[in-house]
């Protein structure tokens, strides 16, 4: 075990106990079910066991004319209250072209795998179940409706939403080691936004994680209560601030890579409270002698991923996850 005080592996088993109930493990029974030669790349869809009688269904994103074991990532998609957007939108099938940085990583040389998260796109919630709360409680319907039914239910099971988020994640990662074509030691993960988020929980979560990108993913609860701002229903997790808040959170990741962006005039995550956790996780990361190992960028900008902003975090992932040549990448 690391010990630099406060911040210890201790730390992170705290944090990763708030879960509750895990999952039950499985073989994943990976399927394919469509293939695409795309420029540059081939496009897949897959779907893979994540728990028994669970399946997640992911793009998986592959480069051509690449020699040598790749680098690797999973992409995790925002929120957005667009439920009906999940891994098609990193993708560049629809939605927003800002947020196809699969694609663009995977030009870059990365293989990179999409999962959609439980409650998005092929997850939505069923006909079935929205015509039965459409006549049993219909003030329960709208956006978000399956969400809060999806939160309710793993908190009373012991669990919750954010675990099975994290698992499902984690499971991308036993997909991505199943390949010969990937090198197990330079996985990372990187999201927008909800997708921030959940990557660094995946960075709490799963040592196998090699690097990190979170884009306008986080700030500290006492500033977003303060402010009164809602989020997503994964990010409350019964007794997380009696451990710490975010920035003791991502202080506890260090050593492990991790680049976190945010957008000066995004107000769903304040500002100041996203400083605070970059001077709290920077000084912590040089305790461990670890301060090239995280990296804080604010730009000028709100609740969205631009070019500018990407290039950077593509450049930082580069320097943490090309470490050893992979012929054949620009």
């Amino acid at each position: 075990m690391i010990e630099n005080g406060f911040y210890s592996q201790s730390r992170r088993q705290e944090f990763v106990a708030l879960l509750g109930t895990l999952p039950e493990q499985c073989p994943l029974d990976v399927e394919v079910e469509e293939h695409f030669i795309e420029e540059g790349y081939v496009r897949e869809k897959i779907s893979y066991q994540a728990s028994p009688g669970v399946r997640v269904p992911a793009y998986v994103l592959t480069p051509r004319f690449v020699k040598g074991r790749c680098p690797s990532l999973v992409c995790i998609h925002q929120h957005n209250g667009e439920f009906h957007l999940g891994k098609s939108e990193l993708v560049g099938l629809v939605g927003d072209p800002d947020m196809a940085f699969a694609v663009e990583l995977c030009r870059r040389g990365y293989v990179t795998i999409v999962p959609d998260l439980e409650g998005f796109e092929e997850r939505q919630a069923t006909m079935n179940e929205l015509e039965r709360w459409k006549m049993t409680t219909p003030y329960l319907l709208g956006e978000g409706a399956y969400e809060k039914f999806l939160a309710m239910k793993y908190l009373l099971q012991g669990s919750t939403l954010q675990a099975r988020y994290v698992w499902d994640l984690s499971r991308a990662v036993d997909y991505l080691c199943s390949r010969s074509d990937i090198d197990p030691e330079r996985i990372g993960a990187i999201g927008h936004s909800l997708g921030g988020l959940e990557a660094c929980w995946l960075l709490m979560f799963d040592t196998r994680i090699s690097a990190g990108v979170c884009a306008c993913g986080i700030s500290t609860f006492e500033t977003i209560f303060r402010d009164g701002v809602n989020h997503n229903l994964a990010a409350y997790i019964p007794g997380l601030l009696q451990v710490g808040d975010t920035d003791q959170f991502i202080a506890a990741l260090a050593p492990t890579p991790l680049y976190i962006y945010t957008g000066s005039r995004d107000w769903t995550l304040p500002v100041d409270g996203v400083r605070q956790i970059a001077r709290v996780a920077g000084e912590s990361y040089a305790l461990l002698g670890a301060d090239s190992a995280f990296r804080y960028e604010e730009l000028p900008h709100g609740h969205n991923l631009p070019l500018d902003a990407r290039m950077l975090a593509y450049e930082w992932l580069d320097v943490w996850l090309k470490r050893s040549s992979v012929q054949g990448i620009q």
